[in-house]
């Protein structure tokens, strides 16, 4: 089976519907040896924030000379980009032959199903010291959740998002995020809303697990705008760490993955301060407010790319954008979303960033109507000038000759746009 074989049967997937729990996936992971049993994890989930900390985590083990698995989602220019050994990514030769000895044990899986057991059943045969896997919505029912108890369970923040499958209340959320807590382990998170710090509590004390929620150990120091760089600087110490993804929200990915890796060397692995430091500087997590300067073709425009595509993600922009110099600029907004987003907070929180707005279509099959959202956006912003662009290198060309624009709503676009741009380079592998 070809790299492209498998993709085309796993995209075919992405609509399946879980009718049975876990029973389809344990039945696969069963045949393929029960690999999930052998892994050494720290489990993340959250409404935002999930992949730059599995990213934290994964370089400061790394850093510390262990050999590390991360598995995330979604990709950006390459489904590989999920499932990665030692920081490189899982080439395409390897992935189709994983896909088929999976596909072939599980038959009758989704789209995600399938590619969690390939990440299992690839990280168990690397070996791997310490593997970092992301859930893909919500935590209780993930199909990451069939891990056995991880050395962590991390909550990165509790939004609303996915209400459909969630719950429409913060407190519902979070329950759900909860779920990934196991009998007996630790779970970290923020000072999160107290709705959510009390089902979140609750969970870990019906499981007896230790749960511990943290203020930011951090403040931002310095901020490099164009290559997408902060300088954290340690509240109680006053120590000062380059690190490597730009946005606000970085202050508490940062101290969830500093205060964990402090839990983790207490449990005896060998990830000092030092390795911790070497990894936020090392570590880089593409469309998160990522500055990339176009060529000649996009007249040498600056883009601001950002996946921001829920309310939370639209807030934690729009704050980092008003505090940057790119908002004291003529800027250009390209705007694409997913049918299934709550899209008219999302609309709100960006309306005012911008005097412009080329409304596009994310490559997705759920892509929302771009001419919907130019008509909910002209409701808004009856000043601004809109237009509609469905192809998003048209779009990324009409934003461009202000000379700064910025790409948010989806990480289906932004992937996109970082291909057509030439942000390849800053890619995951």
């Amino acid at each position: 089976m070809t790299f492209k074989e498998a993709e085309k049967i796993l995209v075919s997937r992405q609509d399946y519907i879980k009718k049975d729990g876990f029973g389809r996936v344990w039945a696969c992971l069963g045949k393929l040896g029960n690999p999930q049993q052998r892994l050494k994890t720290v489990h993340v989930t959250g409404t935002n924030g999930k992949g730059s900390v599995c990213a934290l985590y994964e370089a400061a083990a790394r850093a510390a000379g262990l050999k590390t698995g991360l598995f995330t989602s979604p990709h950006l220019l390459n489904m590989t980009e999920r499932i990665q050994v030692g920081g490189a990514c899982i080439s395409e030769e390897a992935f189709a032959a994983l896909f088929a000895e999976v596909f072939a044990a599980g038959p009758d899986l989704s789209f995600f199903e399938l590619l969690t057991c390939m990440a299992f059943l690839h990280f168990d045969r690397e070996r791997t010291d310490l593997a970092v896997i992301e859930v893909g919505i919500g935590g209780g029912y993930d199909t990451t959740n069939v891990l056995g108890k991880p050395e962590l369970s991390v909550i990165t923040s509790v939004d609303l998002d996915h209400v459909k499958f969630l719950g429409g209340t913060i407190a519902e959320i979070a329950a759900q995020k909860a779920g990934i807590i196991k009998p007996g382990g630790i779970c970290l998170a923020p000072l999160l809303p107290a709705e959510a710090r009390v089902e979140i509590s609750r969970e870990a004390e019906l499981r007896a697990a230790q749960c511990h929620f943290f203020a930011p150990a951090f403040e931002i120091a310095d901020r490099d705008w164009e290559k997408s760089r902060l300088l954290l600087r340690h509240r109680k110490t006053g120590e000062l760490y380059p690190y490597g993804i730009m946005g606000e929200g970085q202050v508490s990915n940062a101290t969830l993955a500093w205060e964990g890796l402090e839990i983790l060397r207490g449990l005896g692995w060998p990830i000092s301060r030092a390795h911790v430091s070497a990894g936020f500087a090392s570590v880089r997590w593409p469309a998160r407010f990522q500055a990339l300067r176009a060529g000649a073709e996009f007249g040498k425009a600056l883009f601001v790319i950002d996946g921001a595509h829920n309310e939370e993600a639209a807030r934690a922009f729009a704050a980092t954008w008003r505090g940057s110099p790119f908002a004291r600029r003529p800027a250009a907004l390209v705007l694409g979303m997913l049918q299934d987003k709550e899209r008219s907070g999302i609309l709100e929180l960006l309306a005012p960033l911008a005097a412009k707005f080329i409304l596009t279509k994310p490559d997705s099959p759920r892509a929302a109507d771009p001419c919907a959202l130019a008509d909910e956006m002209a409701a808004i912003r009856p000043d601004a000038e809109i237009e509609v662009q469905e192809d998003i290198t048209a779009a990324l060309a009409a934003a461009a000759p202000g000379g700064t624009a910025a790409v948010v709503g989806s990480f289906y676009l932004a992937g996109s746009a970082l291909k057509i741009l030439g942000g390849q380079r800053e890619g995951p592998c």
